[in-house]
């Protein structure tokens, strides 16, 4: 997993890569398994280290970094400049989202003091995460770090704010079990999955690899749901053969064990 703590000035040169309908879940036990091991293995490392206070100083640190971002983004000389300050909002907007969400989390769903002075200071910004009800989670703000891509898609930080928003697409998609989708159709999950393959190829960093390939592994099986009769064979079939290759490639992962299941369970529904 990467780390979201980073600062902007850290993650500047991206060098470290560190509305649709629900569709039918599992069936059987399988899937509880699935869910948990799912969860722990993607999620649980957050959650963990959510318990603790959100720093005053480091929320404050978080606003001024956006502040600088968003000054500098207006003197910037040309679109190369100009991507690299949206992207430094972008990563400084990734870790304030994550950091209201462990605090959602970890407090039965109401914000804690300093995180709603957080939250508070970049509503009047313009710049904050939107909660959305249907998830129980607040949203990524996207818009900079798709600046910071169009501006510049060839710079050395586009793999990693690609990666961003890649797993805002995934983990904003459902609430606890992935097999039940919330906001995203089958297009918005083909693109999802299109992007999860090519950066799951691209991306250096071994964790995020994974977890790129993961994500295009999943999403291949929720799109066997999904998908229309005629098309849910292939989808399945497609899913079984990168769920297999994903458990071979990281088998010390504890993704290969969701992985054996989820193809467990796929191959039971033909």
């Amino acid at each position: 997993m990467t780390d979201d703590s980073a600062t902007a000035n850290a993650s500047r040169t991206g060098q470290s890569l560190t509305a649709s309908p629900r569709c039918a879940a599992f069936r059987g036990p399988g899937p509880r398994l699935v869910l948990f091991v799912l969860l722990f293995s993607t999620l649980g490392a957050r959650t963990l280290v959510a318990h603790d206070m959100i720093d005053i100083e480091r929320a404050n640190g978080l606003v001024s970094a956006a502040d600088e971002e968003v000054a500098l983004a207006k003197t910037a000389a040309g679109p190369g400049p100009e991507g690299i300050v949206r992207f430094a909002l972008g990563m400084v907007l990734v870790e304030a989202t994550n950091i209201l969400n462990r605090d959602l989390a970890a407090h039965s769903g109401r914000l804690t003091v300093n995180a709603e002075l957080l939250l508070k200071a970049l509503v009047q910004r313009d710049l904050a995460p939107s909660l959305d009800d249907a998830i129980g989670r607040y949203r990524l703000p996207r818009t900079p770090l798709e600046e910071a891509i169009r501006l510049s898609p060839e710079a050395p930080y586009s793999l990693r704010a690609r990666f961003e928003l890649l797993k805002a697409g995934f983990y904003e998609s459902f609430v606890l079990d992935p097999f039940q989708l919330v906001g995203i159709g089958l297009d918005d999950l083909d693109h999802q999955i299109a992007e999860a393959k090519a950066l799951a190829l691209a991306i250096a960093s071994g964790a995020d690899a994974e977890e790129a390939a993961f994500i295009h592994a999943i999403d291949l099986a929720r799109a066997s749901q999904l998908a229309p009769p005629k098309e849910r064979r292939a989808y399945a079939g497609k899913a079984r053969t990168v769920l297999g290759a994903f458990s071979e490639a990281y088998p010390q992962s504890i993704r290969a064990a969701t992985a054996g299941v989820i193809i467990k369970r796929l191959g039971g529904a033909e």
